[in-house]
């Protein structure tokens, strides 16, 4: 314990009082406070700004400057409230939880393939900026579930953040760690995985991403080659009067490719159908096209 007490993990004891503090507060005035701090914080956001508008800029060259510039404000005004929301699913007490408002469509499916104990249940979810709360959601409903994710550097963070999610969620898997990720599927248990994210070309290929080539992971197609597990795309919203989530179950997905191009291309494509729906609610502030082929230039 008394590791924790230096320098480096003051700013992690900050988040973990505040947020402690407030989520207190009742769920609308949590969300549109966080778009007024937000805003006053812009100054030092230039950069994850800049990001916004280079990937904006790629997925929808149709736009012109001041629809993008629009696109770009309802992004952050979102972002905002997603760092809210990150810490209402990992400080709000269940009681005040259970009071917002979250629906499921096609709930029949999950029902179905989660209580089958013949089969795998692998969720293809994405980097929606409500992702952390509609987790918390869904792990608090069924059980058993687990999820990959990717480990912190800072201890204490890390340590606040598994122990956060481990009250709703069964197991947490980190991203590299694949061995216990497949023996879980083996015994049928509910995964939910996210491979939207670059990670500099480990276990990825090229394909593309709104038609510009993007490292795209290969661990789904590769998971399920492995495991027979039965693919289902979620996406989840907020809804814009902020009265609650829709979490939507799509179909099970047959003979999703196990080949990793075209697996990797199926899930991008997957991913390109959800944003198209919400564009303002997708992670645009993270590089997606961070790392490039060989012989092109760096776009950031």
């Amino acid at each position: 314990m008394n590791t924790f007490l230096k320098p480096k993990y003051w700013p992690v004891w900050f988040i973990v009082g505040f947020g402690r503090l407030y989520t207190r507060l009742p769920y609308k005035t949590q969300m549109k406070t966080a778009v007024v701090i937000g805003k006053m914080l812009k100054p030092f956001l230039k950069r994850r700004r800049d990001i916004t508008i280079i990937n904006l800029r790629i997925a929808f060259p149709e736009k012109n400057e001041k629809e993008l510039k629009e696109l770009v404000s309802k992004s952050f005004d979102s972002a905002y409230m997603a760092a809210a929301e990150t810490l209402i699913a990992w400080f709000m007490p269940a009681k005040e939880f259970n009071k917002i408002k979250f629906e499921i469509e096609n709930k029949e499916v999950f029902d179905r393939i989660h209580n089958d104990p013949d089969k795998a249940l692998l969720f293809l979810g994405f980097h929606f900026h409500c992702l952390e709360i509609a987790g918390r959601y869904v792990g608090s409903q069924y059980k058993p579930f687990t999820l990959v994710y990717q480990k912190h550097n800072n201890e204490l963070m890390e340590q606040v953040v598994t122990s956060s999610r481990k009250k709703n969620i069964t197991e947490c898997y980190e991203r590299t760690n694949l061995l216990p990720i497949i023996r879980s599927l083996k015994k049928k248990i509910t995964l939910w995985y996210a491979p939207d994210q670059d990670f500099e070309g480990l276990h990825s290929t090229f394909v593309p991403f709104f038609d510009k080539a993007c490292s795209t992971l290969v661990v789904t197609p590769w998971l399920v080659k492995n495991t027979d597990a039965v693919v289902v795309p979620i996406y989840y919203t907020r809804n814009e009067d902020l009265s609650g989530y829709k979490i939507i179950v799509s179909d099970p997905i047959e003979n999703f490719p196990t080949d990793e191009v075209e697996g990797a291309r199926y899930t991008n494509e997957i991913l390109e159908g959800f944003i198209r729906k919400n564009p303002e609610q997708y992670l645009w502030q993270h590089r997606r096209y961070k790392t490039r082929p060989e012989g092109e230039e760096f776009i950031y």
